[in-house]
């Protein structure tokens, strides 16, 4: 896969020269894929949300390059607002993000700065709120009487509304229920299968990462601490702990079973990667399919 983003030996440093100095980020260099979903994890202060907000140009660096496209993003400071267009970022909070007196004018408000005609500006709202999951019948309503889930859908929906070649997600599910989850997260999945879009999400939920990502960054101290697919991270889980974080359960069961003298094969990271190694397991001791189906 090509890179779309990337980051050359980014520095970023909050407060600079005063007894409050921290350094967020630290000579960060990182390639994020085209057509991936890439989930950035880390404990917290590890400089996640400073390095998402570099994307976009919300924040500028301190040293270093953005590369979008292969071409610095900072290169025309008057133009930075552009890249927003084409880097969608979602907070962690997104319905803070929401302010217009209607869902639609939400959502249209990202495409009208961006000089479309009424008519397309119309068309992408209508599409951008079917994807996500709002009703048709909401879009006259104000975006502050709704529900939580819905809100985060309004705030995803406007970024989608402009079409990014970068969409970031920063927290999309915190404080969601696992249906909400669910369902946030598989139409984000959904969109980028569509779309052929790069897609960046932050999460501290390792099964969040586990399933809907096809690679992750890891981040500790304000360095990037290791890059690869899922199950070539997942696999080095004591190194993982040692730097604050954690593995999704499903790997520890699956050790658990090992260490019991299970034969489970391949990297186990998911509860559906779980079901086919028992199901394999079971097949090569002669248990019926359906049996093995139903364990």
């Amino acid at each position: 896969m090509d890179t779309i983003i990337e980051l050359k030996n980014i520095t970023y440093v909050y407060g600079s020269g005063t007894p409050f100095q921290m350094t967020a980020l630290d000579d960060v260099s990182v390639k994020i894929k085209a057509g991936f979903i890439t989930g950035l994890i880390g404990h917290t202060g590890s400089g996640k949300s400073t390095l998402v907000q570099m994307l976009n140009g919300l924040l500028r660096p301190h040293a270093g390059q953005v590369l979008l496209h292969n071409k610095d993003i900072w290169e025309n400071p008057k133009e930075i607002s552009s890249i927003r267009f084409k880097v969608g970022l979602v907070m962690q909070y997104p319905e803070y993000q929401l302010f217009d007196e209607t869902v639609g004018k939400d959502i249209a408000f990202g495409p009208k700065n961006m000089k479309l005609s009424d008519e397309e500006i119309a068309r992408r709202v209508e599409e951008a709120a079917s994807f996500v999951g709002i009703d048709k019948a909401l879009l006259d309503k104000s975006p502050f009487d709704l529900s939580g889930g819905q809100k985060r859908r309004v705030a995803i929906a406007g970024i989608i509304a402009m079409r990014p070649d970068v969409l970031v997600l920063d927290e999309p599910a915190a404080g969601l229920d696992p249906r909400g989850r669910k369902e946030i997260l598989g139409r984000v999945r959904q969109y980028q299968r569509d779309t052929g879009a790069a897609v960046i999400i932050v999460s501290h939920s390792m099964e969040d990462m586990a399933k809907y990502c096809d690679e992750i960054i890891v981040m500790n101290r304000a360095r990037i601490f290791a890059q690869g697919s899922c199950a070539e991270i997942f696999a080095r889980a004591e190194e993982l702990v040692a730097v604050g974080l954690d593995v999704p359960q499903i790997a520890y069961i699956a050790q658990a079973l090992r260490r019991g003298g299970c034969e489970l094969e391949g990297d186990i990271y998911t509860v559906e990667g779980a079901l086919s190694a028992l199901v394999s397991l079971f097949e090569k001791k002669g248990i019926p399919r359906k049996t093995a189906n139903n364990a």
